[in-house]
């Protein structure tokens, strides 16, 4: 019954109603909650930082949390109570949060061991979020990837939503497809309810996007980047995901810090304008991690970050 189920979503796609999917600017709270431990990675979140990003005209953070880590038959307690802390601090200044489960590195490998703690984790969130109001957004899980397909990542998303439904009538639910949230997965992503969105990243060209990551074992040399055949490439990617409707997410998008400042510049506003001008939320990656927009010795923009993602100077 739910393959018969999934085939209809897939093939017949029905119209929703646009019910105003909250987000537009938005920006990942990154290399925080998702490390094994916050700290681990250089970054911890403060309530200073939260309030600079409502300040600077953002309406959402993206809040990648690393449950899985935290996880013995249930979330450990304190863990949960750090997220909530997070949470709150957003909510004070007027800023949605999307709750992102995020590096599960075990369901990536091993799907069929690591499919009951995703629907316990999930079963917790729902009913631990159950009353809080409808600008928490639950992510269900980031890139899918290496042996979890996007067909075996919908079979999960369907099996959770009855769950989460039943405590959060209303609540947005963001999806994403296989090949870490590749473009091209978004043809075989149903809409599973009326408040789901689709959600898709792009680090495209990745040689431009990565050049210089000082994570890599072997990483791109510095590139440039702005030829009108690259633009109209970046351009072309954006709208073949325009193409899957409403509401959709520009989940993820980002260029290393490495990269020379104009060119950075350059990529972010084309991407944000492209998607813009598609109609769809972003949501740039990151704020202060490998992809930073936020110099945090001077608390302010890093230079043309502000102008490329706002439209303005700030």
């Amino acid at each position: 019954m739910r393959l018969l189920i999934l085939l209809f979503l897939l093939f017949v796609r029905p119209a929703f109603a646009d019910h105003a999917f909250p987000v537009q600017r938005c920006v990942n709270l990154d290399q925080a909650l998702e490390a094994p431990n916050e700290g681990d990675w250089g970054y911890t979140i403060t309530r200073p930082d939260i309030e600079w990003i409502a300040a600077q005209g953002f309406d959402t953070i993206r809040l990648p949390v690393r449950f899985d880590a935290h996880w013995d038959g249930q979330i450990a307690p304190s863990f949960l109570v750090r997220v909530d802390a997070v949470i709150g601090w957003a909510m004070a200044v007027d800023l949605n949060v999307i709750l992102d489960l995020h590096h599960f590195e075990g369901i990536m490998s091993d799907p069929a061991a690591h499919a009951k703690t995703f629907t316990a984790i999930w079963s917790q969130l729902a009913g631990h979020y159950a009353d809080h109001d409808d600008r928490l957004i639950f992510e269900l899980l980031n890139e899918p990837q290496e042996e979890l397909t996007t067909e075996m990542a919908v079979a999960l998303f369907a099996d959770i939503l009855p769950v989460i439904r039943a405590q959060n009538p209303t609540r947005w639910v963001v999806i994403e497809g296989g090949y870490w949230s590749n473009i091209t997965q978004l043809s075989a992503l149903p809409r599973l309810d009326e408040h789901t969105a689709l959600s898709f990243h792009y680090y495209g060209p990745w040689e431009f996007t990565h050049q210089q990551a000082t994570w890599l074992d072997e990483p791109p040399p510095p590139t440039g980047w702005g030829s009108t055949a690259e633009r109209d490439r970046v351009k072309g990617h954006i709208a073949e995901a325009g193409r899957y409707g409403l509401p959709m997410l520009l989940g993820e998008f980002g260029v290393t810090a490495e990269t020379e400042a104009g060119a950075r510049a350059d990529w972010i506003k084309t991407v944000r304008q492209e998607a813009e001008a598609h109609g769809m939320g972003w949501c740039h990656w990151g704020f202060a991690g490998g992809f930073p927009i936020f110099d945090a010795g001077r608390r302010d923009w890093l230079p043309g970050i502000a102008a490329a993602l706002m439209g303005d100077e700030n």
